[in-house]
């Protein structure tokens, strides 16, 4: 008989897992938007592949939690990479065939990919033992995005002119690549990590479980605030520093740092969850975010300017859907946790959906500035949340 697995090892597959997941992740955001641009019929369509992935993981990220549920991570995570070498492949032959069409089918099927990957979260607090390892579980999971953050966008650049006359085609290849690696890391997890117990005697139990409260939807608000403001300014900064001039090393240097600086302050988050609370920590998302903001404002807009607010846009992100993840982890009983993680992701995507789409009409119509005021009303938002929060306890 096998020896049982630890914790230690599952949240080591499961950081590969998320390393590999951000790179995806990175490598679509540097290429999407340019790719879009590039065979789209109107330059207001042009983030319409980024809506695409985003409409993709919208309409698979409930039904990925009650599959993960019965078949637990491991199958899910694996079927994940299997969605995402089918859309990085067809979006690849998009743009040698010239399809608009095509590259947008491409994208929605990496939405679905996008949609298991959500659970690594979630997958993080499984493996936890108790409480009290949840946010170095957490911590040590979205940590490990920092290397997709960093690779995602150098495969961008090193492969988006790999077949020459065909812009982007070696970077949607790579990204096949890198989902076949993801496969292969995630056979190593444990089978029964995240599965919920469906036996018959069990299902008058969880038939009707209790409501989720209030508490619940003000975490999973966070959650999706935190996501909507990452994604529009994400989204819009390729083509905003495309149409100041700037060239695909810089946008590709700028998205790597803020990728990094999604991903590297998960690892001080224990400490800081420690000192200043899991409210406080979702605080400290809001003021960066806030900053970054304003700083979006100034005339003219540099590269140094992009790379500041991009990395405060990062840190915003880490600190406001980490913290808004483990406040959510506290609001829901073990039966209620399928739909709860599922309503939490669907949330998210909701906002997003919205955030994808905005972005591109704001860049083309209003600009960047304008897409960074967006910003101000969802922060705002978020404190208020906080505000209340604090005052039920």
């Amino acid at each position: 008989m096998p020896a049982p697995r630890t914790p230690l090892q599952d949240l080591v597959v499961l950081a590969i897992g998320q390393a590999l997941t951000s790179t995806v992740t990175a490598l679509l955001t540097a290429v999407s938007s340019l790719s879009g641009e590039r065979l789209a019929p109107s330059p207001a369509l042009s983030t319409l592949p980024v809506t695409a992935t985003v409409l993709g993981a919208l309409a698979m990220v409930y039904p990925a939690s009650a599959l993960m549920a019965r078949l637990g991570r491991r199958s899910g995570f694996m079927l994940k990479a299997v969605v995402g070498i089918a859309g990085g492949l067809l979006a690849c032959v998009a743009l040698w065939a010239g399809s608009f069409a095509l590259l947008v089918l491409g994208t929605f099927l990496l939405g679905v990919f996008s949609a298991f990957g959500q659970y690594y979260r979630f997958a993080a607090i499984d493996a936890a033992r108790d409480e009290g390892e949840r946010t170095r579980a957490v911590s040590l999971v979205m940590g490990a995005g920092v290397a997709g953050g960093i690779a995602g966008p150098w495969l961008g650049e090193r492969f988006s002119a790999w077949w020459p006359g065909v812009p982007y085609a070696g970077a949607f290849a790579a990204l096949a690549g890198v989902c076949v690696a993801l496969a292969v890391s995630q056979l190593f997890l444990s089978a029964q990590l995240g599965r919920q117990d469906h036996a018959p005697h069990t299902r008058v139990a969880t038939a009707s479980p209790a409501p989720l409260g209030a508490a619940f939807y003000a975490a999973a608000a966070l959650c999706a605030i935190g996501f909507a403001v990452m994604t529009l300014v994400m989204n819009a900064a390729p083509l905003a520093m495309h149409h100041d001039g700037h060239s695909m090393h810089a946008s590709s240097v700028v998205l790597q740092a803020h990728f990094a600086l999604m991903y590297l302050p998960a690892f001080i988050q224990p400490w800081l969850a420690a000192r200043l609370g899991l409210r406080g920590l979702v605080a400290a998302g809001v003021a960066a975010g806030g900053v970054g903001t304003l700083l979006a404002q100034w005339p003219q807009q540099n590269f140094a300017l992009y790379l500041v607010e991009l990395g405060l846009a990062g840190m915003a992100w880490s600190f406001i859907f980490n913290g808004g993840t483990l406040l959510s982890a506290r609001t829901y009983a073990p039966a209620q946790r399928a739909r709860a993680q599922g309503l939490n992701s669907t949330l998210v995507y909701l906002a997003n959906v919205a955030a994808a789409f905005a972005a591109g009409g704001l860049l083309h119509w209003q600009g960047w500035a304008v897409v960074n005021l967006a910003c101000l009303p969802l922060l705002a938002a978020a404190g208020w949340l906080l505000l209340r929060m604090r005052r039920a306890g």
